[in-house]
């Protein structure tokens, strides 16, 4: 696979982005607290291939810090209207700026590939090299 310009956004259309994704690169499912009530689902790429069209003023922003971390690993960024996570803003281990994109608000994403990309982690016990025991609710 190669990298493609993929189109997104909420709901309601108040957010609009689209961001360049290689999804043979992999997208991550997690389960730690948070992503797993959320039943998160992100593909990672570097910030600058990664463009917010519109809304940025409908966006709100929340932030979580993870019981063994001094601060959060992201900026959770959903839509003020209709609620719906986008995107998320941080930075890699290596402290490079990054966008973690809901696979669910891309629309334009082929559902084959999407399947065959998905990599399970366990953030829950910060193993993020291996998946966890159990991923049926992931």
């Amino acid at each position: 696979m190669t990298m493609q310009t993929h189109k997104g956004g909420c709901h309601c259309g108040a957010v609009r982005f689209e961001a360049d994704v290689d999804l043979a690169q992999g997208t991550l499912r997690c389960n730690c607290s948070i992503c797993s009530k959320a039943r998160a689902w992100f593909a990672f790429v570097p910030a600058a291939k990664f463009r917010l069209l519109k809304g940025e003023d409908a966006l709100a922003d929340y932030q979580w810090t993870p019981p063994n971390r001094e601060h959060p690993n992201l900026h959770y960024h959903f839509c003020k209207t209709c609620g719906i996570r986008a995107f998320a803003a941080g930075k890699n281990p290596k402290g490079e700026d990054i966008r973690a994109i809901a696979v669910s608000v891309l629309e334009d994403a082929n559902a084959d590939e999407l399947a065959k990309s998905i990599k399970y982690v366990d953030g829950r016990h910060d193993r993020f090299d291996r998946p966890p025991e159990d991923i049926r609710a992931l």
